[in-house]
C-alpha cells in the first residue's frame, strides 16, 4: 500500500488520461522536463496538505491540494486557447464526473488556475496550473487507507 497522497496523485493522473491536449501523457510525478517532439504534458503534485484530528479515536480528515501543471509547447493565442478548451473544461469535468476518485475522497472542489507563458525562447512555452481540494478521512495510525 501507499501513502494517501501518492493513491490520490496516481487516481487523479489516470482519470486524466485521454484529453485532447495531452492524451495519455499525465503523469503522477513531482517533475520531469518535456521531450523534444512533445508539444503538451501534465503532472500531478499534492504540494501541500492539512490535518485535523475530528474524533478521539484518532480519526483525522485531510485536506489535501492537488495541483495539475500542464507544460505546453506552442502559439501564444492557440495554445492558451487549447489549455482551456481541451485540457481544463476536461479535467474540470473528470473531477465533477468523479468527486470522491473512484471511493479514495470524500470531497473533491475546484479551486482556481493560474497560468504562466515564456515567450523567451524558440517556442513559446505555457505552464496551467489547476487547482482542486480533495479532502479525505484516514485513521493518524493508518495514513495509506481512507475511510
Amino acid at each position: 500500500m501507499a501513502h494517501i497522497r501518492k493513491q490520490i496523485r496516481a487516481a487523479v493522473a489516470e482519470m486524466l488520461k485521454g484529453s485532447a491536449l495531452c492524451g495519455n501523457k499525465v503523469f503522477p510525478s513531482r517533475s520531469r522536463p518535456l521531450a523534444r517532439g512533445e508539444t503538451a504534458v501534465a503532472f500531478v503534485f499534492t504540494p501541500d496538505e492539512a490535518s485535523q484530528d475530528v474524533s478521539t479515536d484518532g480519526i483525522q480528515e485531510r485536506p489535501i491540494r492537488v495541483r495539475i501543471d500542464i507544460v505546453a509547447k506552442g502559439d501564444d493565442v492557440t495554445m492558451a486557447d487549447r489549455l482551456d478548451d481541451d485540457f481544463a473544461v476536461y479535467a474540470e469535468e473528470k473531477f465533477a464526473a468523479d468527486p470522491l476518485l473512484g471511493g479514495l475522497a470524500n470531497a473533491s472542489e475546484y479551486r482556481g488556475m493560474n497560468h504562466v507563458t515564456n515567450t523567451e525562447g524558440e517556442k513559446t512555452f505555457h505552464v496551467m496550473s489547476l487547482t482542486f481540494q480533495v479532502t479525505v478521512f484516514t485513521r493518524n495510525s493508518d495514513p495509506e487507507t481512507a475511510l
